[in-house]
């Protein structure tokens, strides 16, 4: 009985552990695939988001995030976002996950986050950023920005 229980555990750490490489293997992977693309357009879109100037941001956005978000949203959004402050620098990025999203015609298209960690004028900052691919063209589809500065 204990020579079974012991075949038994080795066997199921064996499994998690084949798992647990397997999926930070597939993870490695997409990243390499988009770190060479998704990362420069990052390091030239964030820096145009943070203007905080709803005409700007409009230009990197795509065009089903237009279609649901109104002018005035838009404006109220960057409005608060501006707390944040001037960029400073962009520290460090690491890639999330690459999912398939967006609706109609860009339903089955790539979707690919990062989490960045940058400098605002006002403190540090987290950013989390969703890019549409569409064929080696991105646009961005969320933004999400965590920082203190927001909370006060």
């Amino acid at each position: 009985m204990r020579k079974e229980l012991k075949k038994f555990i080795i066997y199921v750490i064996f499994v998690l552990v084949t798992g647990l490489s397997a999926f930070l293997y597939y993870e490695h992977t997409q990243s390499v695939q988009y770190d060479g693309t998704a990362v420069p357009y990052i390091q030239n879109v964030l820096p145009e988001i943070s203007t905080w100037n709803p005409e700007v941001v409009k230009q990197y956005l795509a065009a089903e995030v237009l279609k649901t978000v109104s002018e005035e949203n838009l404006k109220n959004i960057l409005a608060e976002l501006s707390k944040i402050g001037e960029l400073q620098s962009i520290e460090k990025m690491k890639f999330k996950k690459k999912s398939t999203g967006g609706e109609g015609d860009t339903q089955q298209q790539p979707v690919i986050t990062y989490i960045v960690d940058a400098q605002y004028s006002t403190g540090e900052a987290t950013v989390t950023i969703s890019l549409l691919d569409k064929g080696g063209v991105y646009e961005v589809q969320h933004f999400n920005f965590e920082s203190g500065a927001l909370f006060q």
